[in-house]
């Protein structure tokens, strides 16, 4: 007969490791993926997405290198890549290399940080540049796996709805900007916890040169009593001025737009996307764009009223959500055609939602309806 004391330890083994093994996997299974995009010649330049229909307005400079390209037109990632090659905004030769300058130099941290780090070297800039993302997704690993407690059952479950979401491994694949701006706001959010509003501030200002949307949550931070102090408005303007002041600046120098395109009256984007995507699986066209389009937009809506359901003013995370989860519902039909797109641009509302999970009851409930389009963004991940 069994040791029961014996029995109840394996149990309890058997609980401790588990969570710690599956996101070892997940660690093993980004690494693995980006590791197998490398190639000798081209070097991790297939993480950036270079479409052969803009092959001849590309940079001078890099026309005649061994880049990875894809048919079509690519994606956003080979304009940031050339403003790392060349961070000059009046340039003539950059401005013709890009689909918007004015949007695209909006975001300009990230390629200048490939840039500097580059020295120079126009290959080495790139494959810096195509490895950011993935630099930028092991620290936030590191640093969610401590915020959620990785090492028990929900904790790693979170971690793993987090770390592999749709919208933080297709920024990793296609080297782009919201995982990194991303990090900027969970770091941010931590200082705030740690009461520590002026490294917050730092934060918010860091990432609002990566991505523009940070500052819909520094408009919100540092979040006090009901009548906040001087103090409080100055560190916000410290957060967003700069920034705003370089749209600005851009505005008037650059041609382009601001993207307009990407937001459209309250509820008529997501509308308009369901009507959709059930239109064409009604019509038989089982296509991903479509099976995940619906489950998609529809997980995200569900984490947006969780979150408005259970704002609560003094949590700095909900707080953080908060302008993410309004913002959903103003998205165009244009933003949710590829609903990646949207996923990736509600990445705060998605770790938020995913961190509020711990407490819940209904955990698993929450967590599939909320998770479910998680599967997407792995299937996307592999070659």
């Amino acid at each position: 007969m069994p040791d029961p004391s014996a029995t109840a330890w394996r149990s309890s083994a058997s609980r401790a490791w588990w969570p710690t093994a599956i996101c070892l996997a997940a660690v093993a299974f980004v690494l693995v993926m980006v590791a197998i995009r490398w190639d000798k010649a081209a070097g991790f330049t297939k993480l950036i997405q270079f479409g052969d229909d803009w092959a001849p307005q590309r940079l001078p400079i890099i026309k005649d290198l061994p880049l990875a390209t894809v048919p079509g037109g690519g994606y956003d990632g080979q304009f940031y890549a050339q403003i790392a090659v060349q961070p000059t905004p009046t340039a003539p030769e950059v401005q013709n290399a890009l689909d918007n300058p004015e949007y695209r130099f909006r975001r300009i941290l990230l390629p200048l940080v490939a840039h500097v780090l580059g020295g120079g070297n126009v290959r080495a800039v790139l494959n810096i540049y195509a490895l950011l993302n993935v630099a930028a997704w092991l620290l936030l690993a590191g640093i969610w796996w401590a915020e959620v407690g990785a090492s028990t059952e929900r904790g790693a479950m979170v971690w793993l709805a987090c770390l592999l979401s749709l919208g933080v491994l297709d920024s990793v694949r296609l080297s782009l900007t919201d995982l990194p701006a991303l990090l900027c706001l969970v770091l941010a959010a931590r200082a705030l916890q740690k009461k520590r509003p002026r490294r917050a501030t730092l934060w918010f200002l860091i990432g609002g040169f990566v991505r523009e949307t940070v500052v819909l949550a520094a408009a919100t931070f540092p979040a006090g009593k009901k009548v906040e102090p001087p103090k409080v408005w100055v560190l916000r303007g410290v957060a967003i001025i700069p920034v705003l002041t370089w749209f600005v600046w851009l505005h008037y120098k650059l041609p382009g737009d601001f993207g307009t395109q990407v937001f459209a009256f309250p509820g008529l984007g997501l509308a308009q996307q369901l009507s959709l995507c059930a239109r064409q699986l009604a019509a038989g066209n089982f296509d991903s764009r479509y099976i995940f389009g619906l489950i998609g937009a529809l997980g995200l809506g569900y984490q947006s009223l969780f979150l408005l359901v259970r704002w609560r003013q003094g949590d700095p995370w909900t707080r953080l959500g908060l302008p993410f989860a309004v913002l959903f519902w103003c998205f165009s039909a244009y933003t949710f055609s590829g609903y990646w797109a949207a996923a990736r641009a509600m990445l705060p509302l998605t770790f938020v939602f995913n961190r509020l999970l711990a407490k819940e009851r209904s955990f698993w409930f929450h967590f599939l309806i909320g998770n479910l389009f998680m599967l997407h963004g792995v299937w996307r991940m592999l070659p």
